[in-house]
């Protein structure tokens, strides 16, 4: 379950889309772990691949998620993604009575790359964090307003997890985030506009496809 959690959390913050084929390039680094982290868009569908041990593909059908490892796949619709997450104990209805909470411009500034940033930091209900913020990055109004409709298509309780994208007037890239106990530090390596395959964005031949265990006895009283 937790891993269903976090794979949510990391698309939110990862999935910073636009309408031309996009391949972004991060480093992540949780509980002293570092990864690199490939987020390739098309359109209004993403696919993340966290390492090479899980990928997760996203759209407006809902969402795969890969276990290589394992060749084992599990396939969730909306509705479903939102019991998941509800079973979890993070129940939309509790996100949804309160207002999401914004960033902060803390007025700090520094040096990321080649990029000159602002630091913001947010706390919401289920974490906090730092951003350090390119107002200058291209295109990044384009790409802000593809990230929030991606974080509408998972869902509006699972967008709450995290600051919307057109929160901020510019492009993540780096970020610092504790939640669900975890701490998840990331930062952008490279972002191009290059084409991208739909075959990208089909479950691979050869893997079994696993119910949720977690989602046995949803629905009954």
């Amino acid at each position: 379950m937790k891993t269903l959690a976090r794979s949510v959390v990391a698309l939110l913050f990862a999935a910073t889309l636009a309408r031309a084929d996009w391949v972004l390039v991060q480093k992540s680094v949780t509980d002293g772990k570092e990864k690199e982290v490939t987020t390739k868009i098309k359109g209004e569908q993403a696919r993340v691949d966290m390492g090479t041990q899980m990928s997760v593909i996203v759209g407006e059908q809902g969402m795969v998620m890969l276990m290589h490892a394992q060749k084992v796949m599990m396939k969730m619709d909306l509705a479903t993604m939102k019991t998941a997450m509800e079973m979890a104990g993070k129940a939309s209805a509790v996100l949804d009575k309160q207002p999401a909470a914004k960033p902060v411009a803390t007025g700090e500034k520094d040096k990321v790359g080649q990029w000159d940033t602002e630091i913001f930091t947010w706390e919401g209900q289920m974490g906090k964090g730092r951003f350090w913020v390119a107002k200058d990055f291209p295109k990044h109004a384009e790409i802000s307003a593809i990230s929030d409709k991606l974080g509408q298509v998972v869902g509006k309780s699972m967008a709450g997890l995290a600051p919307q994208a057109s929160d901020f007037d510019g492009m993540v890239v780096k970020s610092e985030v504790t939640m669900m106990g975890k701490k998840v530090s990331s930062s952008l390596v490279s972002a191009k506009e290059e084409d991208v395959d739909p075959k990208e964005f089909a479950p691979p031949d050869g893997y079994n496809e696993m119910k949720m265990p977690m989602l046995q006895g949803a629905g009954k009283p």
